[in-house]
């Protein structure tokens, strides 16, 4: 008989990591072949025990070690299962980088300071008070406290973003596992200009991006797509005009957003608009110009659990959770010390691994606020969803869905960047001092397929009244196609 590589015998040591969560021991390569298998294991209870098990974990590693598939068991305690067993392939490299602290804005400090105290939840988990800044304190955040989640999913909802998101040049790309993407390529287009004309967008992102795209995996098909979100009230920096933006009837809105899409061409020109309204219990309007009708539709944007133009990623977990937050019931689970990519290498991410899924730049030991959310909807595809937040900055670091089985479905790991570390594009990101999302994997573990989101010329700028006002006027949404 063959003797077993060091590697190998290290990730039978591990046994079941958590309940079902074994290791294949027949070699690292067929470990690597059966990561899927392993995934398709985990439940949601699975997860929750690994979180108690480990959660006063000390990694025994340290900024600036480079850890590779030998060292997979000594991160069981800090890399969620479902996704640990993504990354047991013999190339694997994760460079430990220091955790880094991103102290937000201090207008926005200044608001929490002096409005946090007065916030409160009625019953049914709205909150009553809120003018601005972070709505509850961190440190009452407690598993014992059955109004915890809920405070957790309004922290999230209101951390710090400047007047929100906007990406010039965002692309997605279908993976299907297994396989290979040889002789593909993708280049890069600008958005139609009345999409971006409000922005002082000065850099410009690299037209041919293959380079980023590394590993496995057969790629599909592509999207390439603009987004931007602004968020009309709760505004620190709008103090002055009573923390709300100063354009007709904001007060109303939380946010609107938009999202185009300019290629391929049997979908260019397609665009959709989404208002959140202020009123937590008012349901979101949305209107979609779509080229193939040649008008401007009124939709449901109430159904957030379908996937997007074939994705695998559904409405509600854009940014990690974009649903209403009274449409879940809250569980907060504590809190969890989790290593996972933070801050690309440069200004884009790279990703590699068997199939073209795993971030190829730095990991941070991050603290994790950790909640578990339920639909009130019966017929919600999902029975519940565990989502990771960043316990200082409140961005996404990744979630798990189950679905009514409460067996794993999806993964979405999310990369966050500082607005300050920009090299590209600081013209809309230095001195807002902010986290926004720069990728998004999205896993589909029962399919075996995924979705990668890229953020290209994304940060959180500055806007203008008269950009705001004709950007989200429904009636310009036919003009805007090309």
């Amino acid at each position: 008989m063959a003797t077993k590589s060091k590697a190998t015998v290290g990730l039978c040591r591990v046994g079941i990591l958590v309940v079902a969560l074994t290791v294949v021991c027949t070699g690292v390569a067929q470990a690597a072949a059966d990561w899927i298998f392993q995934s398709q294991k985990v439940t949601a209870e699975t997860l929750i025990q690994w979180m108690n098990k480990y959660r006063d974990a000390k990694p025994d590693f340290k900024p600036g070690d480079v850890l590779t598939v030998k060292d997979l068991p000594r991160l069981v305690p800090f890399i969620p299962p479902g996704y640990i067993e993504m990354l047991n392939f013999p190339e694997l490299h994760i460079e430990v980088w220091p955790t880094r602290h991103h102290q937000m804005r201090a207008d926005f400090m200044d608001c929490t300071e002096k409005f946090q105290n007065q916030v409160r939840l009625k019953p049914d988990g709205a909150m009553e008070n809120y003018v601005c800044g972070q709505p509850f304190p961190v440190s009452t955040l407690d598993p014992n406290d059955p109004m915890s989640g809920i405070k957790a999913a309004w922290d999230f909802e209101y951390r710090w973003q400047n007047y929100g998101l906007a990406v010039k040049n965002g692309f997605a790309v279908w993976d299907r596992f297994d396989g290979n993407h040889d002789g593909f390529t993708l280049t890069t287009e600008d958005p139609p200009a009345e999409w971006n004309v409000g922005v002082k967008w000065t850099s410009e992102t690299p037209k041919d991006v293959t380079y980023l795209l590394k590993g496995g995996g057969h790629f599909q098909r592509t999207l390439q797509w603009f987004h931007q979100r602004v968020y009309f009230t709760h505004l620190p920096q709008e103090a002055i005009h009573g923390y709300i933006l100063p354009v007709p009837n904001a007060k109303a809105f939380e946010f609107k957003e938009i999202t185009g899409f300019y290629s391929p061409f049997d979908i260019r020109g397609t665009a959709f608009i989404i208002y959140r309204y202020d009123d937590p219990y008012r349901p979101d309007d949305a209107w979609a110009y779509i080229p193939t009708l040649r008008r401007v539709r009124r939709i449901s944007a109430e159904v957030k659990s379908d996937t997007l133009l074939g994705s695998d990623a559904s409405l509600d977990e854009f940014y990690g959770f974009s649903d209403h937050e009274l449409n879940w019931k809250w569980k907060f689970l504590g809190f969890k010390d989790i290593l996972m990519p933070m801050e690309p290498r440069g200004d884009y991410t790279r990703s590699y691994g068997p199939n073209g899924m795993v971030p190829d730049t730095g990991w941070q030991l991050r603290k994790a606020a950790v909640t578990q959310r339920f639909p009130k909807d019966p017929r919600h595809p999902m029975s519940s969803v565990v989502n990771f937040w960043d316990a200082e900055d409140w961005i996404a670091l990744i979630h798990h869905d189950f679905d009514q089985k409460g067996k794993l479905w999806r993964m979405i790991q999310w990369e966050g960047t500082y607005t300050e570390n920009a090299k590209n594009f600081a013209e809309i990101n230095h001195g807002v001092k902010a986290m926004h999302w720069d990728h998004g994997y999205c896993i589909d573990v029962q399919n075996n397929r995924g979705t990668l989101w890229f953020g290209l010329g994304d940060g959180n700028p500055s806007v203008t009244a008269g950009h705001v006002v004709s950007l989200y006027d429904i009636n310009r949404l036919e003009q805007i196609h090309r």
